[in-house]
């Protein structure tokens, strides 16, 4: 019988926190880092990876994003869904987020996972010793201080890796989604890359590390442009 443990990590209350630790199903969730203070995304990861080392290597684990997410379905049914892609890793599918950029810029943000899509760190499951084994290696090779760049980084080293295309399991709605079309049956649904004011306040430092080279070739282009058009006119 393997044990299933959901977990999120959260300093403080935000967004959906209270609704998932009080999810409408009774489902305890684990809180990792509650009153500590934030250094950056890979602190999901470094508690993750420290805290599952008192858990049963063959146990389930799966990580919900504290502040995007909400329970959509029983635990046993979670644990069902999870069961049925016979992985020992299954990770959620990044959708379109508008305000980074086109699906290709966010490509070559976070890098892809399998089959060219998009791997989001913010729904993720497995065998316990499988996702030990995946934190160990990206927190060994410490590639970014991204943890979604991290992550689709590593899937090329893994071959136990499944990406919940038809969103089974996990959903990560995109903004058509959110207004038009939130009635999915997945069992864990999450709205990644909300604009809440401390996310407006973070985002310079998180981001603009990952894209200034992009952010410096399109200023040269426009400099290039508008001192071309001023001294050929």
């Amino acid at each position: 019988m393997n044990n299933i443990h959901l977990i999120t990590y959260a300093t403080h209350s935000e967004g959906t926190f209270d609704e998932l630790v009080n999810n409408k199903f009774n489902t305890p969730i684990k809180v990792l880092g509650w009153g500590k203070k934030w250094n950056g995304f890979m602190d999901k990861f470094k508690n993750m990876y420290e805290y599952i080392q008192t858990l049963p290597d063959n146990d389930i684990i799966i990580f919900i994003d504290g502040f995007d997410s909400k329970i959509n379905q029983p635990i046993n049914i979670i644990k069902k869904k999870f069961l049925e892609f016979n992985s020992d890793i299954v990770i959620s599918e990044q959708d379109y987020i508008p305000y980074i950029g086109h699906y290709t810029w966010q490509k070559q943000l976070f890098h892809t996972c399998k089959n060219n899509n998009i791997a989001n760190s913010g729904l993720y499951g497995g065998y316990n010793k499988n996702i030990k084994d995946l934190l160990k290696f990206i927190l060994d090779k410490n590639y970014s201080d991204d943890d979604q760049r991290n992550l689709n980084n590593a899937c090329k080293y893994f071959n136990n890796i499944i990406i919940d295309t038809n969103r089974k399991l996990f959903h990560n709605l995109n903004y058509y989604e959110r207004i038009f079309n939130n009635n999915s049956n997945s069992c864990i649904i999450s709205t990644p890359a909300k604009l809440t004011f401390n996310r407006l306040i973070r985002m310079p430092k998180e981001y603009i590390p990952l894209i200034w080279k992009k952010l410096l070739f399109i200023i040269i282009i426009i400099l290039v442009l508008i001192y071309y058009f001023k001294f050929n006119n």
